[in-house]
């Protein structure tokens, strides 16, 4: 059992100090700071991880996956504004971006802007067909009668 734990560690260790070796060599990288963003995201820290997407962001202002991803680190605190905006920025770089129509139809959702909602949903579904988390909220909205 001993062992195994030191292991654990040693790999933890190496892994962190793999990441900081990337990171240090890929500063001016946008995906790089994306990456670490989400982890910080993965970890709940939204605070971190919007400032690496804003970080990707000045390094790639056509970055939609970074656009995304903070819209959705604002979603986690909360900021339905922020998110919604981010998520339109996304959709501007990719207008055929399923998850930001899903994302933004959630965010809608919990602002109670249930047409919107609905419109950014079934968008997400038409551009993906095999979103069952679409489908899923469409369903609940049909039967709370929107």
């Amino acid at each position: 059992m001993r062992n195994e734990v030191k292991k654990i560690f040693v790999c933890a260790v190496l892994a962190a100090m793999t990441a900081a070796v990337v990171f240090a060599q890929s500063p001016n990288d946008a995906a790089t700071y994306v990456n670490r963003g989400n982890d910080y995201y993965n970890k709940g820290d939204y605070d971190r991880a919007i400032a690496d997407y804003n970080q990707a962001i000045r390094l790639n202002t056509n970055y939609a996956e970074a656009y995304l991803n903070r819209g959705n680190a604002y979603y986690g605190k909360g900021e339905y504004d922020k998110a919604i905006a981010d998520y339109n920025q996304a959709l501007r770089i990719n207008p055929n971006y399923a998850n930001v129509y899903h994302n933004r139809g959630t965010a809608y959702y919990n602002k109670k802007d249930y047409t919107r909602a609905r419109a950014d949903w079934e968008k997400a579904l038409r551009l993906d067909p095999n979103n069952a988390v679409a489908r899923n909220n469409l369903e609940i909205l049909r039967k709370q009668g929107y």
